[in-house]
């Protein structure tokens, strides 16, 4: 299906509202995940990359930094307050196919886990090591 991550970043955020790039980044690789378990192919174009623990998603602060339509507000740690990416215009994109619902189910999935439990669970998904590559290749 290969849906575009900055497709897929903005459906997230117009669902979710102002969400930490970490959380976020673990949303999408949950929904890529479900889609690869049931399909056997991507579910976005986006590179995943595994280090010791955790990933990060080739080319993701340069979507959100380049992108008018995507900002990030800052945190305040005297507050404890996290800093977020938000979306500030238009609706919420038009996914092809299925993918909506594989991104509705990682985002419900995610309400319920704190950061080291949601990163656990991708970084630790068997399958989800197929789709990354390794920190270094």
């Amino acid at each position: 299906m290969a849906v575009r991550l900055v497709d897929a970043i903005k459906y997230v955020l117009s669902k979710e509202g102002c969400v930490h790039p970490f959380r976020l980044s673990r949303i999408l690789a949950l929904a890529e995940i479900e889609y690869y378990k049931d399909k056997g192919s991507r579910l976005t174009d986006a590179t995943y990359v595994m280090g010791p623990g955790v990933f990060y998603i080739e080319g993701f602060k340069e979507i959100v930094e380049s992108d008018p339509c995507l900002e990030k507000k800052k945190g305040d740690p005297q507050r404890g307050t996290k800093g977020c990416i938000h979306i500030v215009c238009g609706e919420t994109p038009r996914l092809p196919g299925e993918a909506a619902g594989y991104l509705d189910r990682a985002i419900e999935k995610a309400r319920g886990l704190d950061d080291l439990e949601l990163n656990s669970l991708v970084v630790n998904n068997e399958d989800f090591k197929k789709l990354a590559k390794k920190e270094g290749e």
